[in-house]
């Protein structure tokens, strides 16, 4: 096979080729022509179509053009890996992918973001009904027009399920886990269903379309969200960096929040969760609990905690084999991942 296909370049080009596809949608969309709808749905398809041009401009203005293409890339290299063949056929993966990640997104947003709609707003109302037919609908009705067996079919359905379930599952925890009563564990567990689930759904499906076995599904399911997990850890990491400090302000209790919380004698720890409640609504507390978490020393043990994932992650690409070059870059993409999260470099080297 080509190896050219799978360098930096030709992932550029894949990506520009599904973003043509996405661009495509929303003008059918707008033109009320939801796939396998038929006509007369003005309604539902612009606001589907106005729902991901607002996803996309989002993305753009706050920098996540690396995760998105972490997004398009994963299933085209999984269904690559597994058959020797251009990536081609798994563009709609990706499609179905970013497709739940602007609803997801969305709803999240309506959770918990400042300045977010009304709940019992018109305009909130109008944007859930637009998330739920954008997340979910529309990739059950890409899934049906595709030119597969009815096996196949109904394999990409249950995964699109499943990444639906697992994922409520896990924003249901991040949402109901009190910060003092959180451990490392309970909030990996969540990782693994608010963002593994998806990238764990992502990979599977590709598996599926490529006509892989139960096992290696099930294999790349299980890469899919250790990635997941890891790609939610950077973006625990780029909330602090950038300021937001959304997660903070949320009364999230994240890894590295958690991490450095358990290691703390009682009486610190007592500070810090003062400081924690404090930061909801304080930017001074959010400042100074944020100068706890990057503390050096807090760092490299954060770090260290973590190497075992990306060393998991890493096995498991091992452990299914595949295509050389596709295997040489999604090895590149956890390398890529990792190599944002503060100290990781140090502690590894």
């Amino acid at each position: 096979m080509d190896e050219g296909l799978f360098g930096k370049a030709a992932q550029e080009r894949a990506v520009a080729d599904v973003e043509t596809e996405m661009a495509r949608l929303c003008e059918l969309l707008a033109e009320g022509l939801p796939l396998g709808l038929g006509e007369g749905r003005e309604m539902v398809g612009g606001a589907m179509s106005e729902f991901l041009v607002e996803f996309f401009e989002t993305v753009r203005d706050k920098g996540s053009r690396p995760g998105v293409k972490g997004m398009v890339t994963l299933p085209l290299l999984v269904h690559a890996a597994e058959t020797g063949d251009p990536p081609g056929p798994a563009r709609v993966i990706a499609v179905i992918h970013l497709l739940w990640w602007a609803a997801a997104r969305h709803l999240d947003d309506l959770t918990d973001a400042p300045g977010a709609p009304s709940p019992g707003g018109a305009a909130a109302g109008a944007k859930v009904l637009a998330a739920l037919a954008v997340g979910s609908h529309l990739p059950a009705r890409l899934i049906a027009d595709l030119p597969v067996t009815g096996g196949v079919r109904a394999a990409l359905g249950d995964e699109l399920s499943r990444g639906w379930l697992d994922a409520v599952d896990g924003q249901l925890r991040d949402l109901t886990g009190p910060a003092p009563a959180a451990t490392p564990a309970s909030v990996l567990r969540g990782y693994e269903g608010k963002t593994g689930a998806p990238y764990a759904m992502a990979a599977a499906s590709a598996a599926c379309l490529a006509g892989a076995d139960r096992p290696r599904v099930d294999g790349w399911r299980s890469f899919g969200r250790a990635l997941g997990v890891l790609r939610q850890l950077v973006n625990d990491q780029r909330d602090l960096a950038s300021g937001r400090h959304e997660d903070l302000a949320n009364g999230t209790a994240t890894y590295l929040l958690v991490h450095l919380l358990t290691s703390l004698p009682a009486a610190r720890r007592r500070e810090a969760l003062a400081l924690h409640a404090a930061a909801r609504h304080s930017r001074s507390a959010q400042a100074e609990l944020t100068a706890w978490m990057l503390d050096g020393e807090v760092v490299a043990s954060y770090a260290d905690s973590v190497a075992p994932l990306v060393a998991r992650a890493h096995g498991l690409l091992d452990t299914l084999g595949g295509e050389p070059g596709c295997l040489r870059e999604l090895h590149g993409l956890l390398d890529e991942t990792t190599g944002r999260m503060p100290g990781f470099r140090l502690a590894v080297a």
